[in-house]
């Protein structure tokens, strides 16, 4: 169980830039017991308006659900095989001047998963640097995932990659 005054989006931030530094301190806290994931989920469809609900709600109920049976096999224990879900974000109307997708951007979920470090070789592999190949397939199988990206954070690509998730958000 985790203290609920150790995470940033309880108290106020003047800035973004204080959050954003507020989050990047937390999570690299936490660095020792956990090993932290970025991941990217891009959706099949969903049309033109912005439905975060919707997709969070995908994200957690799909995404999230086969990401927990893999790490934690027992039923009872799956609740708490992700000691922190809460740091997800849903885009639609950003754009990137790096990605041209014409008039279509696609919804999508930017995440960071973290793992108890002694769970992490159930998700990870470390030979092929990817996902394990059970769990990529079952993330694969979900009908309105087009695409995933899950990427370990590396030393100095914390704070880096909370600034981009964060862009023009300014809680959870």
């Amino acid at each position: 169980m985790k203290p609920d005054y150790l995470e940033p989006y309880l108290k106020v931030f003047p800035t973004k830039t204080d959050l954003i530094n507020a989050w990047a301190d937390w999570l690299e806290s936490k660095k020792s017991d956990w090993d932290l994931f970025a991941i990217t989920v891009v959706y099949k469809a969903g049309g033109k308006i912005p439905r975060p609900d919707r997709w969070e709600s995908e994200y957690r109920n799909n995404v999230l659900k086969k990401i927990k049976k893999v790490i934690e096999p027992n039923i009872k224990n799956q609740s708490f095989a992700i000691p922190y879900e809460d740091f997800c974000y849903y885009e639609f109307d950003e754009a990137s001047i790096f990605r041209v997708t014409g008039l279509r951007k696609p919804h999508h979920i930017h995440a960071l998963i973290p793992i108890r470090k002694a769970s992490t070789y159930r998700f990870w592999s470390i030979d092929d640097d990817d996902l394990k190949k059970r769990i990529r397939k079952d993330l694969e199988s979900i009908n309105s995932v087009g695409s995933i990206l899950v990427e370990p954070i590396r030393n100095q690509g914390l704070s880096s990659w909370v600034s981009y998730c964060l862009k023009g958000k300014a809680s959870t």
